[in-house]
């Protein structure tokens, strides 16, 4: 069953703003409509369970926590499990491992995991990005890789690219200035969002740092969302109309600022020299 952020809210009595501080912990995307019951149980729940346990004190740590598990799972998941020898086997006849899988078996998997059909083309891609050879038999500790990689691609939405660094395949890209430059932006754009607590304030901003280039246009998209709601509310609550026109007032009243060009231009003689009426209080 698919669940919205609404629905997160109200099972975990959270704010809007831990449930998307979860979320992106857990690489899941703030600005998505729905997630599927996967990926709360194996993201958002893991995350919240951290919090509840007392392991982690902040989203940050609570992101490094999750992602040095899920590299763990995976390397242990990549060596594999050995099916025990056949009586045909230790006779010394060559059979196929009771769960190997074949290309078709193994795309049937991944789609009825993912809840999307996946093609051979971008079966050959997945592939190659979790490091898995092009063969006709894979082990059942492969196609649990395989499937890994289809989740992440087709649920999460990740790169080629991502997946290979996530299973040790590719380098991460050198985006470092840009990510520098961002996550200046996105700390401007978080100071003038007035709805988050001083708490709050103090975890995102613990928390910027430590995020992905992935994480922080997530986080942006979100605070900018969050900002023009607060302008909108401004100005339909005809508060922008009321301070402005009261800075109005102040300055039409104020004796210093009222000024007149025909009579200025009277009190300035012709040798350049400040007349004594020009002066205030004179």
């Amino acid at each position: 069953m698919p669940y919205s952020k609404q629905d997160l809210q109200n099972l975990y009595s959270l704010s809007f703003e831990d449930v998307n501080a979860t979320l992106v912990a857990c690489g899941l995307l703030p600005e998505q409509n729905e997630y599927a019951d996967e990926q709360i149980q194996s993201g958002f729940d893991v995350i919240r369970k951290y919090f509840n346990e007392a392991q982690v004190g902040d989203y940050a740590a609570a992101a490094e926590m999750f992602n040095q598990q899920s590299l763990s799972k995976m390397k242990k998941t990549s060596k594999g499990k050995k099916s025990h020898p056949s009586s045909e086997q230790e006779s010394g006849a060559a059979t196929v491992e009771e769960n190997d899988l074949d290309i078709s078996q193994l795309l049937a998997q991944a789609t009825s995991e993912c809840g999307t059909r996946i093609s051979l083309i971008e079966a050959g891609k997945i592939l190659s990005a979790c490091g898995l050879p092009d063969k006709e038999q894979y082990t059942g500790a492969e196609g649990e890789v395989f499937v890994e990689a289809c989740t992440l691609i087709k649920q999460q939405d990740k790169t080629y690219q991502e997946v290979a660094v996530h299973f040790g395949m590719g380098q991460a890209p050198d985006n470092n200035l840009e990510r520098q430059e961002l996550l200046k932006e996105v700390q401007g754009i978080q100071s003038s969002v007035s709805s988050l607590s001083s708490t709050q304030t103090m975890q995102v901003m613990q928390a910027l740092p430590q995020m992905s280039l992935e994480q922080l246009r997530a986080i942006k998209l979100q605070f900018l969302r969050d900002l023009n709601r607060e302008l909108r509310e401004y100005v339909n609550s005809g508060r922008m109309q009321t301070e402005f026109q009261a800075a109005a007032d102040t300055v039409i009243k104020d004796p210093f600022l009222t000024w007149s060009p025909v009579s200025d231009a009277k009190n300035r003689p012709l040798n350049g020299e400040v007349s004594q009426k020009s002066l205030p209080g004179s």
